[in-house]
């Protein structure tokens, strides 16, 4: 019986001298398309309760053991389990998923292409400034690190930074981000200052000016809300995929500091966001 299902998987018999504990933690590690690896499981389960129910038959009934009945009853489970729930996944298209679809006797769901977005970087009004700022956490709770670039409305890199602010989450280090683009605002007197992140949370704290931060960033926070106030700006969201020059500032491996110019690290994203080209978003 589990040489037959492993064959209607493409797997190999010799899975079948598995013990069950085995059997079960390799039935849910195994990196399958999502229709496959929900029927997958489905098959290991009810084989399990299909032999169990067999052998108590045969025990206490004096039934006679089909192998053939049991192979009927799980292609028919897979069946009504696959029209009785339309969203069970894709396969992925290729020919090894469609002929295990087809031993099963159900649908082949086949998987939809990626939704393609073009995604555009566009520089601010006239004597306007954009800052595009990222975080970035190693583990969590992990080291955090933010970092941004100031781009003027023809484009130039007016200053960009790094900063590391200890251990934290990635919720922080997208504060810490937010904190860190007002104070140099700041300091180098930028009144005109368009916000643009890739992050709902930073878009949302400071359209609302919310003061639900982590105790540790409260004063620094409320002191960033206060020097907000003698700023006119603006906020927008960006998706990743137009972010790139932030999120290069924001790795791990960029040196601490700020640089009132376009650091060579950068150079080529922001070049490529000057050009006509757009960045492209996948969805699947």
């Amino acid at each position: 019986m589990w040489c037959a299902l492993l064959n209607w998987f493409g797997l190999d018999e010799g899975l079948s001298c598995y013990g069950i504990h085995e059997l079960l933690v390799f039935a849910w590690t195994l990196q399958l398309s999502s229709q496959i690896k929900k029927f997958w499981k489905l098959g290991v389960i009810s084989l399990i309760w299909a032999l169990w129910t067999a052998r108590n038959k045969c025990h206490f009934d004096d039934k006679t053991f089909i192998h053939q009945e049991i192979l009927v009853f799980l292609k028919a489970t897979f069946i009504e389990v696959d029209n009785s729930f339309p969203k069970m996944g894709h396969m992925d298209n290729k020919w090894k998923d469609y002929l295990v679809i087809w031993q099963m006797g159900v649908r082949p769901r086949v998987r939809p292409p990626p939704e393609m977005t073009s995604v555009y970087w566009s520089p601010p009004a006239y004597l306007w400034l954009k800052a595009n700022s990222d975080g970035s956490a190693m583990e969590a709770p992990g080291r955090i690190y933010a970092g941004g670039v100031f781009r003027d409305w023809r484009g130039f890199v007016r200053g960009c930074f790094h900063v590391e602010g200890g251990l934290g989450f990635a919720f922080e280090a997208e504060l810490l981000r937010v904190i860190s683009a007002i104070q140099l605002a700041h300091r180098w007197g930028w009144n005109k200052l368009w916000f643009e992140a890739d992050s709902s949370y930073v878009v949302h704290i400071l359209s609302t000016k919310s003061t639900r931060v982590p105790w540790r960033f409260k004063a620094i926070w409320n002191q960033a809300l206060l020097l907000l106030e003698r700023i006119d700006y603006r906020i927008s969201h960006i998706f990743r995929e137009g972010n790139v020059p932030a999120d290069i500032m924001a790795s791990p491996h960029t040196p601490e500091g700020w640089w009132p110019f376009g650091v060579d690290l950068i150079c080529d994203a922001v070049v490529r966001d000057l050009s006509v080209h757009s960045h492209v978003r996948c969805k699947f």
